[in-house]
């Protein structure tokens, strides 16, 4: 096996990948090259720059793409969590709401109670005054009728 040979089955492999969709527009020589003139591995480099090129430019599409990807999901899960939080805003409103209602409600039945307790300590106090006047007016009528009898 001679220097050559190797060369030549490398080429050969090269040529039958490229009919391969996914695999003939990748492969290129792995060994490095080095570019020192009259050394042939530097047309393996030419040839491979273009398919370099090519995988460079796919691979930022689909980074590019997996950041728009990304940021649209992190763009939906805000909206999401602004949607609840609204939700949640709203739904506490309407407690609060009904809670106020509550509020005035039991203000509104405060002052009729506060009401209703003043006017039985009124009609207390007349009911108070009408039994001291009737037992006054009893004792005087019988004090009156004591000495008139005598």
């Amino acid at each position: 096996m001679d220097p050559g040979d190797s060369d030549r089955s490398r080429r050969r492999i090269s040529r039958e990948f490229q009919g391969l969709p996914g695999r003939g527009e990748l492969w290129f020589s792995p060994r490095p090259a080095s570019g020192f003139p009259g050394d042939r591995r530097s047309t393996d480099v030419q040839e491979a720059s273009p398919l370099l090129e090519d995988l460079r430019q796919r691979l930022t599409r689909a980074f590019q793409w997996a950041i728009q990807r990304r940021a649209s999901r992190r763009a939906q899960e805000a909206a999401a969590v602004a949607a609840l939080e609204e939700q949640s805003r709203a739904r506490e409103e309407v407690t609060l709401a009904g809670q106020r209602a509550k509020l005035v409600e039991m203000h509104f039945q405060n002052h009729q109670l506060a009401r209703t307790l003043l006017d039985l300590n009124m009609k207390v106090q007349q009911l108070k005054k009408e039994c001291e006047l009737g037992f006054t007016s009893d004792s005087q009528s019988q004090k009156d009728n004591t000495a008139n009898s005598k």
